[in-house]
């Protein structure tokens, strides 16, 4: 009798290990159904390749921006920031003959004013500000969509030998995070 009770009870072990391991496996294919059903269910789905406006535009050609404003000079390290952005993105190539949308951009305005004061008066930091207009056009020529952005940075403006540097680097910065705003918005909204 001791050998018959410790066979049924080994073969009770071995039936319920047998069957932990099958529920581990149902679990684990109920879990999987559950999560391809609530991938499938919320509209999730992988982006299709490169470009916007449902991949119509995917190279772009980025004309120099235009300079509305009496700053001399700040259309280069604007259209560099913006240029810099859209290829980091990796949704468009950069392409003047074949592009399939182009980008036209507008300095507006570019301001400069104290931003802090010493306790003498003079002035130790100021602020630039710049506002710009971007259009995106199809390659015929239908509009896609306008854009006005504008940002400000504060530089430090008590060495006069690098006043006009730091000046230049304020607007690299600025010039950077409004490209990298209107890179969010495309991809926001296509």
């Amino acid at each position: 009798m001791g050998k018959a009770t410790g066979k049924m009870v080994g073969h009770r072990l071995q039936v319920v290990a047998m069957k932990g391991k099958k529920m581990k496996r149902a679990g684990l294919f109920f879990v999987m159904a559950v999560l391809i059903v609530a991938l499938a269910a919320c509209g999730y789905q992988m982006v299709g390749g490169k470009g916007i406006y449902g991949g119509e535009i995917s190279s772009i050609y980025v004309s120099i921006f235009k300079n509305s404003t009496y700053e001399a000079h700040i259309a280069q390290p604007v259209m560099d920031s913006f240029t810099k952005e859209l290829l980091s993105m990796g949704l468009f190539t950069l392409n003047r003959e074949s592009a399939d949308g182009y980008m036209k951009g507008n300095i507006t305005t570019v301001t400069t004013s104290p931003s802090s004061l010493g306790a003498d008066g003079v002035v130790l930091e100021k602020a630039v500000g710049v506002g710009l207009d971007i259009a995106l056009y199809q390659k015929n020529g239908k509009l896609v969509k306008n854009f006005s952005l504008s940002d400000s940075e504060i530089y430090r403006v008590e060495n006069v030998g690098a006043e006009e540097y730091n000046r230049r680097e304020a607007i690299r910065r600025l010039s950077a995070r409004m490209a990298r705003r209107f890179s969010a918005q495309l991809l926001l909204e296509y």
